[in-house]
């Protein structure tokens, strides 16, 4: 129970990591309030988690204008307080490198950056006129620094939230708030399917690139956010934590080794 009494809450979870991380927290004893974009009805894996008590779910898409303060004023009146934020709101969609327009830029960016300071900005507003600090987490991905083709604009925004886990631990620590993040590799949602589950060779093809050689489940991620939303975790701050199965230690999948190269 190391979020007993604490409440949060956590964007983009209706599904995937987010739906996994409430889940972790309401087992370890937090209120939450879910969000997404979608009505209630259409998004049934949440009714789950909204089975416990000081639970909520509040639609808000988080591209309108309005909606970020509104969210977080829904979810604070909910709940009484508010003392844990997870930004987890982000997706990957985007064309070809020579087909990117500025629309494309301004959906991502949006989505996945100013979406996350504009929470963020109505969370810390709310708890410093209640004179009390709390707990920022970021989803971000080892793409913040790790990249593959066809991921500009994702991988870009990724690196951007990185410098802002930094940036805000600096900003915001005189004022009693911590900034962490977790930053998976691969991990098997609904948004990185890619069908996976219906070609287990292209599967298979893909973990032995991984060093544990399997790729991340949602409860193999969920967790992290438990223990750093925990007061186990209130002197860590600007920190990003790799959760990926070895990927970001790995100089070079599937080189072949010479025999010279093999321990005798």
């Amino acid at each position: 129970m190391m979020l007993n009494g604490k409440n949060a809450l956590i964007t983009g979870s209706s599904r995937g990591i987010g739906l996994g991380v409430a889940t972790s927290f309401v087992r370890h004893g937090a209120g939450v309030v879910l969000n997404s974009e979608r009505a209630r009805a259409d998004v049934p894996d949440v009714e789950t988690v909204l089975a416990h008590s000081r639970t909520a779910y509040i639609q808000a898409d988080l591209l309108n204008d309005g909606e970020p303060e509104r969210l977080v004023a829904e979810a604070w009146n909910a709940l009484g307080s508010l003392d844990v934020l997870v930004n987890n709101l982000g997706t990957f969609r985007e064309p070809a490198f020579l087909e990117l327009t500025r629309r494309d830029f301004d959906f991502i960016f949006h989505l996945n950056v100013w979406s996350a300071i504009a929470v963020t900005r109505e969370f810390v507003r709310r708890n410093v006129e209640a004179k009390r600090g709390g707990r920022i987490l970021f989803t971000t991905s080892l793409n913040a620094t790790r990249s593959e083709p066809a991921h500009t604009l994702y991988d870009a925004s990724k690196g951007a939230i990185n410098a802002i886990v930094r940036q805000l631990a600096i900003e915001l620590a005189p004022l009693g708030f911590t900034t962490t993040a977790v930053a998976p590799g691969l991990v098997e949602t609904p948004l990185t399917d890619m069908g996976l589950r219906s070609d287990p060779a292209g599967r298979r093809a893909i973990e032995e690139q991984i060093p544990i050689r399997k790729i991340a489940s949602v409860e193999d991620v969920a967790e992290w956010y438990a223990f750093l939303a925990s007061d186990a975790a209130s002197y860590a701050t600007g920190t990003i934590i790799n959760v990926d199965g070895g990927l970001d230690a790995q100089q070079m999948a599937m080189r072949p080794i010479s025999p010279g190269e093999r321990p005798a």
